[in-house]
């Protein structure tokens, strides 16, 4: 009986290994076309008005979701920490405050923002901000393949260590 117990159990901790493996794809996948609808939104935003960067962060964080928000969370509060002085400090500081599950290629590209965002005139912030959203659709999209490549992978992968660990143990 226990060691019955002990196979399944061995199962379904590799099966979970894949499927947790998955599942931090599509967590990515989702964060980055998050990241982009949101900083898309800022964009528009600033098409419209020169509003300060602090309502444009307050903006953001509530019509974002999930690590999104999270992010400008925490920009917004290091933006106020700081006395509104470095705008590019507070999304580096966000950055890497934030755990996103994100690759490396992606954190470069979104800390561009930091450089972006603040540093110019409306226009000019829009011209650049609209060249950063096509170099961020192109990583989500490249996600959203890897993890269509690869979700069904990882979950085989697992579900076929678990069964091999618990015949290797008959």
């Amino acid at each position: 009986m226990t060691a019955a117990l002990g196979k399944l159990l061995l199962f379904l901790g590799c099966t979970a290994l894949g499927l947790g493996r998955g599942f931090g794809l599509k967590r990515r996948t989702a964060c980055l076309f998050e990241l982009r609808r949101a900083l898309e939104a800022l964009g528009r935003e600033l098409s419209f008005s020169l509003r300060p960067l602090g309502g444009l962060l307050d903006q953001a964080q509530r019509e974002s979701r999930g690590e999104a928000s999270q992010l400008f969370a925490a920009c917004r509060e290091a933006f106020a920490h700081s006395g509104g002085e470095s705008w590019a400090e507070s999304w580096r500081t966000g950055l890497e405050t934030v755990a996103l599950p994100l690759k490396e290629e992606d954190r470069r590209i979104l800390s561009e923002a930091g450089q972006i965002l603040g540093r110019y005139d409306g226009e000019d912030q829009r011209r650049a901000l609209a060249g950063l959203l096509v170099r961020l659709e192109d990583q989500a999209q490249e996600a959203r393949d890897e993890e269509k490549r690869l979700f069904r992978v990882y979950t085989a992968l697992g579900v076929t260590a678990g069964l091999f660990l618990a015949i290797l143990l008959i």
